[in-house]
């Protein structure tokens, strides 16, 4: 991912502004996994983006129309895979920053 590195530096700093609220905690950690559900949706937009034409290109050359849709559903679960896995990850991320912020009270 091109990306990549910007978004570890975005959840860093969410971390460290919002340190108040992301507490390790159970509302923390669901804030901090909120916070990263949105930021992540907006990294699987741009990989949507980048990915798209290839993906189209693919499906025109599928024959069957069964075959299309299947191709379709598959490239939305990988797209919903990756965002959850991103979005547990950044979201630990960010507990960690709030964590180190706070001096580990």
């Amino acid at each position: 991912m091109r990306y990549h590195f910007w978004y570890v530096l975005i959840h860093i700093g969410l971390g460290l502004i919002g340190f108040q609220y992301f507490t390790w905690s159970n509302i923390g950690g669901i804030y901090a996994a909120l916070a990263a559900a949105l930021v992540q949706a907006y990294a699987i937009y741009e990989i949507h983006r980048d990915a798209k034409p290839k993906f189209a290109a693919a499906l025109a050359q599928e024959p069957s129309h069964q075959g299309r849709q299947t191709m379709e559903q598959d490239y939305k679960k990988r797209l919903t895979k990756v965002w959850f896995t991103r979005t547990c990850m950044y979201a630990l991320l960010t507990l960690i920053a709030g964590m180190a912020a706070r001096g580990g009270n």
